[in-house]
């Protein structure tokens, strides 16, 4: 690459990018460019070029008498010049933009040469250069860069349109949003919650059929369009992670099958990345929903036949209802917990973000720009849903009580007579642990300013740890 390109390097080549994209496509969009342009018998840069050079020169206002001579010079200059390049036209039938140095050459003692070509944010220093290499840039600048700039717009500003209006790229962006985010509740609060409740009765639930048949069916009712382009998988996890329950819903991964040119956008490590805030939620969902579904009316059933049968033993009576109390007390605080980082993580980040993303995405000029502006909203939410491996202990910590949780929902469906004094001492001290601990670490990190986004999170955990 010549070095007087390198200010437009990016242009040139995502002008070129998205002019081959657009012919691959075969688009409407670019049959009407390509008919329109042939009908205006579009004229080539070098052509461009030439004439902004040539208006430049006869742009200057009528002069005073005295100049009317270095007027006519500066016409017989132009008239040379032209003459140069249409020799060296016939001879080689090429368009060689280094013919501006003649350029440079000839008007090289034009007095006014500076005032005509520069720009407001350049200026000339003679004392670093050469007259002529400050010249050639001058002209570049202003008879040059502009017309590679328009060009670039109109052809990544053609595909855009192309992107956004034939191959539906914010309708697709949209879908990976509703799945994986979860941001089409009712639709996919269909697919877990029957996993959840076969997990609750006991009942088997990895089966990549059944797994299926829900997504299809969930999906199906509202958003048909999808149903086909959606799937679920399992994978292998180890073996040693089984233990907690919590874990086992890792084997699970959602696809969505991205046509081409969409796929651009949304490529298969984004789906990755996606898959990990989907497989979050769906952790969280599942705490969320264990508790939710939990009754006092369980206890209060078993605690009126106990108090028949022991109706002398006024001990055993108040150990029964302590217990059942303290039970029913560490319900309301694991709720508070889970209701908490639930809100936080789909209000706070996912919605908020999500907002900015969609703005960010109407900007977008270029389709290079478009594709870091993906990615850099998924690193984001990544980030934000403490998925990094910087923070990974904080996500320990979290997945420890969400899995609290889960044992606890299990205990409190079996009954009163399944679990002892013993089980509820030891929840409420694990579940005490890893709560000052977050709200510890969290209130160090939005001290430093280091985490502003958890300032809610940390507010919220701490008006919760201060009633434990």
């Amino acid at each position: 690459m010549v070095s007087f390109l390198k200010p437009v390097l990016k242009q040139i080549i995502m002008a070129g990018k998205s002019m081959q994209l657009l012919k691959n496509l075969d688009c409407k969009e670019a049959e009407e460019s390509e008919r329109s342009s042939r009908d205006a018998e579009r004229k080539s840069l070098y052509t461009l070029f030439l004439e902004s050079v040539q208006s430049r020169l006869c742009s200057q206002e009528e002069s005073p008498t005295d100049t009317v001579t270095e007027q006519q010079a500066t016409k017989r200059s132009l008239i040379k010049m032209q003459s140069i390049i249409a020799q060296h036209l016939e001879i080689d039938d090429i368009h060689d933009p280094l013919l501006a140095i003649n350029f440079a050459r000839l008007y090289l003692e034009q007095s006014d040469f500076h005032e005509r070509f520069s720009v407001g944010d350049f200026i000339v220093d003679r004392s670093s250069q050469s007259v002529t290499c400050q010249t050639f840039e001058l002209t570049l600048r202003s008879c040059l860069y502009p017309h590679i700039e328009r060009r670039y717009i109109e052809c990544c500003g053609n595909l855009m349109k192309t992107l956004k209006k034939d191959y539906k790229l914010l309708e697709y962006l949209q879908a990976m949003r509703n799945y994986f985010l979860l941001e089409a509740g009712d639709t996919m609060y269909d697919f877990y919650t029957a996993i959840f409740d076969k997990v609750q009765e006991k009942e088997s639930w990895q089966q990549l059929s059944f797994l299926n048949v829900q997504l299809q069916e969930a999906v199906g009712q509202r958003h048909p369009e999808d149903s086909s382009r959606l799937s679920i998988f399992l994978e292998a996890i180890d073996p040693a992670r089984k233990k907690h329950p919590v874990n086992n819903l890792e084997v699970l991964t959602l696809s969505y099958k991205v046509p081409w040119p969409v796929d651009i956008v949304i490529s298969s490590e984004c789906q990755k990345i996606y898959n990990q805030v989907f497989l979050l939620l769906l952790q969280i969902k599942w705490a969320k929903y264990s508790l939710d579904t939990l009754r006092f009316s369980d206890f209060t059933d078993v605690a009126k036949k106990l108090e028949g049968a022991l109706a002398e033993d006024v001990k055993v009576k108040e150990s029964i209802n302590q217990q059942i109390h303290r039970m029913c007390l560490l319900r309301v605080k694991l709720m508070h917990f889970v209701n908490s980082l639930h809100n936080y993580i789909t209000t706070r980040i996912l919605h908020s973000t999500g907002l900015e993303f969609q703005h960010q995405v109407q900007e977008a000029k270029d389709l290079d720009q478009l594709i870091k502006i993906h990615y850099r909203y998924l690193a984001t939410i990544h980030d934000r849903c403490l998925l990094r491996e910087k923070v990974s202990f904080v996500k320990e910590a979290i997945m420890k009580v969400l899995n609290l949780v889960l044992i606890f929902s299990d205990r409190w469906q079996a009954g009163f007579g399944a679990w002892k004094i013993e089980s509820i001492d030891k929840m409420e001290s694990d579940f005490k642990n890893c709560h000052m601990f977050l709200v510890t670490i969290l209130n160090k990190a939005v001290c430093r300013g280091s985490f502003p986004h958890l300032e809610s999170l940390a507010l919220s955990l701490m008006a919760g740890f201060e009633q434990c």
